[in-house]
This record gives structure tokens, sequence and C-alpha cells, in this order.
């Protein structure tokens, strides 16, 4: 009887912890997504107007993010399956943020690469391959329930970001009002 009292103790505390971990990851996806991969939608064409250039390489860069996601995500993988996902999800949030800062600060279309191949890095090892692999790690054969938790939670992602994007006029405070429009087209190979 009480090692049945145990047991039932350790499902209960795995189940609460299963919780936690999948309100967690579902809540940095939603934010990951919304920061980066719906990113363009909103910004594509103030970003485009502000650099002097067409929204076509805009729309580049962030392929060019996705190109190295792509490639960083079998060996994100690999990674997760030898070390666990805590590591490298907690470093994809470091890449996420230098890749926003470094995109905020683009003064053309060469530093705008720059920043999307940042955050092309941060997409390879922290959406949801990063974090699907991590949950599979944990939960073993029981993986596709919270697998399911994680993707509808992140699947706000679009209803968090864009309203917030759409707020604004400008893709970044004080940047296009204070820049004239004769260095908006001559900085876009900065």
């Amino acid at each position: 009887m009480i090692a049945a009292r145990a047991v039932l103790a350790q499902v209960s505390t795995f189940r609460a912890d299963m919780k936690t971990i999948v309100a967690a990851l579902g809540l940095t996806q939603t934010l990951a997504f919304a920061s980066t991969y719906y990113l363009p939608a909103i910004l594509a064409d103030p970003m485009a107007r502000e650099f002097g250039i067409s929204p076509v390489w805009v729309f580049g860069a962030f392929t060019t993010a996705m190109l190295v996601s792509a490639g960083l995500g079998p060996a994100a993988g690999r990674w997760i399956d030898a070390h666990g996902g805590r590591g490298i999800l907690s470093l994809s949030n470091v890449v996420f943020a230098a890749g926003l800062l470094a995109l905020s600060a683009a003064a053309g279309r060469n530093s705008m690469f720059a920043a999307w191949i940042v955050i092309g890095i941060g997409m390879g090892v922290g959406l949801y391959d990063a974090a699907f692999a991590t949950m599979a790690r944990i939960a073993g054969r029981d993986a596709r329930g919270p697998i399911t938790g994680i993707t509808l939670i992140a699947g706000f992602a679009s209803t968090v970001g864009w309203p917030a994007r759409l707020r604004r006029r400008r893709w970044r405070r004080g940047r296009s009002s204070v820049r004239p429009r004769s260095a908006r087209g001559s900085s876009s190979s900065a």
C-alpha cells in the first residue's frame, strides 16, 4: 500500500511538472514566433521604405533566416538528444534578443541581412523543432499530448504579435522620423 501511494505521488508530481513545462514552452514559443516568424508580415514594407529598398529584399533576408534555421535544425536535435533542451532553448532566447537588437539598429540592406542571419540561428535552435525534441526527450512515448499543448498555446503567436505591431506606425521608434530622406537611400549598403 505504501509503495502504491509513492508511485501515485510520483505520477501526480510528473503530471504537474509536465503541465508547467508545457505552459513554459508554449509561452516561449508564442513569444519567439511572434517576434521572429511573423515579423515580416507587418514590418517588411516599413523596413523597406526606411532602407530605400524593395520589400523583396526584406523577405529575402527572412528567407535566408529560414534557410539558416533549416540548416541548424538537425544539429540542434542531435544536441538535445545528447544533452537535453534546457541549455539550447535558453541560449536561443539570447540569440533572438541579439538578432532583434541588431535588426533594430540596422542601417541598411546588408546589416538587415546580418541581423536576420542571427535571428535564423535563434530560429534553428529555439523554435518548434527544438521544443518538440526537448519534449520528446522528457516525456518519451507520452510526448504527443504535451506537444499538442505546446502547439495550441503557440498558435496564439500571430494573435499576440500582430496587434502589438499594428499599434505602431513605424517599425522602430524615432528612427524613421529622424533620418532625412536623402540619408535613407544612401545607407542601403550599410
